[in-house]
């Protein structure tokens, strides 16, 4: 699930990683496959922490290649228009809570966020170097504590992603993305503002505004070591130079990197194989 990349949570850094199993042309592979996803990472505690903290997930996974569902790396979609360059679909996403942070002490915990909304994905670059997809993403971002749902605005994070062979003849998949982000004022009062009550010596008071958020790399290798077994090694980089809140106490530093490294098993499929 990819809510916000910018967030890095260990969620989004796991998603590139489901190699084959997920790929753009899935034409022949099982129609369902399912298993444990089991990852960890050093992740940045949201766009603009000065703090990381060691995360893990161990969790079930489905991937689903059906003609209008799909459930894989860029989430669960729903295809609403598929042509040989263009595809329209829903997709959803979501990311960790973060409880620990020094910047925010005192100030309330961030809470799990998720989101979904519409994505338009441009395939007619496919005969260039890395087959580059052009993604066109706008989501409806809501943060919880499993009790409470709090609306948290809305994020547009157009990104460009390529995807190659590092090595002629050498298993697996390098894939690079690079991704802006731009939010509303919601978003970014949750992770900027500091109200009059929650000042400190250190910390002034900062009215947050909307706008541009940051920029992400990141860069994922990923293997089928066989049909039932994937694993993966992702970095992710984010500049927030020029950012609409860089003023704020709590964008304590304008480029972060976060990491992590996972396995993918999926050793129940389906006999019946997609269509594309």
């Amino acid at each position: 699930m990819r809510l916000l990349a910018s967030m890095a949570p260990l969620v989004a850094l796991a998603q590139p990683a489901m190699p084959d199993a997920a790929s753009d042309t899935s034409a022949g592979q099982p129609k369902w496959e399912a298993g444990l996803v089991l990852g960890g990472g050093w992740i940045n505690d949201y766009p603009g922490a000065d703090q990381n903290h060691v995360r893990s997930l161990v969790a079930p996974v489905l991937i689903y290649r059906g003609p209008v569902l799909r459930i894989d790396r860029e989430g669960i979609r729903g295809r609403l228009l598929h042509g040989s360059d263009i595809e329209i679909d829903v997709t959803a996403s979501a990311a960790f809570n973060v409880r620990n942070n020094h910047a925010r002490e005192g100030m309330p915990a961030l809470d799990y966020l998720f989101g979904f909304g519409p994505q338009i994905v441009y395939k007619g670059l496919r005969a260039q170097w890395g087959s580059p997809t052009l993604h066109l993403k706008a989501r409806t971002l809501m943060s919880t504590d499993l009790r409470h749902i709090h609306d948290r605005g809305v994020a547009v994070d157009p990104e460009i992603r390529w995807r190659l062979s590092p090595l002629k003849g050498w298993p697996g998949t390098l894939t690079f993305g690079l991704q802006p982000t731009w939010a509303s004022r919601s978003l970014h009062r949750y992770f900027y503002e500091v109200e009059p009550s929650q000042v400190t010596p250190t910390r002034p008071a900062y009215q947050a505004r909307a706008g541009y958020l940051g920029t992400e790399l990141n860069l994922t290798f990923s293997r089928r070591q066989s049909d039932a077994l994937s694993w993966f090694v992702t970095a992710r980089g984010m500049s927030l130079r020029g950012a609409a809140n860089a003023g704020s106490p709590l964008l304590r530093d304008t480029a972060t990197v976060s990491v992590g490294a996972g396995v993918l098993w999926t050793p129940w499929r389906s006999e019946t194989r997609a269509l594309d």
